[in-house]
């Protein structure tokens, strides 16, 4: 009997419970978890946000929270962090995946899938519908803040560099200030 795109992935959450998984284009992909750096980068994004007002719950910053996608039948991707709506509760489609439309934010900060988070997930996040898409690209040294989706891209993209300062936009539910040195130091 042959094996779905999501049976595929439950073996592989099952055999290794300390690796991302997930499906993009019906394509499985297994990463390690990443390193300490990649961590303190999104506590500093949720203290942040913390910090900026997002204390009522409604939007929430939270971590690896899968959507799911419209990209396929069987995609869907568990982004590092996300702000989504204070009820995101209520809106879990299947195989803890929940509805795109209650992502405001999605946020990637690069390691091993660098060319997934920058060609494949703008396009299945955009086609989402999700509204902002964040990538801290470590390795050449800037923050990408992508809007506006429409058609499956972002019509705008803003690039940060190391010297620079940006904002996430206030529709997330506050305005949340950074500096790209502290991101990335």
């Amino acid at each position: 009997m042959p094996y779905s795109v999501l049976d595929m992935a439950e073996f592989l959450f099952e055999r290794f419970p300390n690796h991302r998984v997930e499906v993009l284009g019906g394509e499985v992909s297994v990463e390690p978890l990443p390193d300490g750096r990649h961590a303190e980068i999104l506590t500093d994004v949720m203290a942040a946000c913390f910090k900026a007002g997002t204390v009522e719950r409604d939007p929430w910053p939270v971590q690896r929270l899968a959507i799911w996608l419209p990209t396929g039948p069987d995609d869907f991707a568990m982004p590092d962090l996300s702000i989504v709506d204070g009820e995101f509760h209520h809106h879990m489609v299947t195989y803890n995946c929940y509805d795109p439309k209650i992502f405001r934010l999605v946020l990637e900060v690069t390691s091993a899938a660098l060319c997934s988070d920058l060609t494949r997930k703008p396009a299945a996040y955009a086609m989402a519908g999700v509204p902002v898409y964040v990538i801290v690209d470590r390795v050449d040294r800037r923050v990408l803040v992508l809007t506006d989706p429409k058609d499956g891209e972002y019509r705008e993209q803003a690039v940060h560099r190391v010297g620079e300062s940006f904002a996430l936009p206030e529709s997330i539910g506050a305005s949340v200030p950074f500096a790209v040195d502290d991101l990335l130091s």
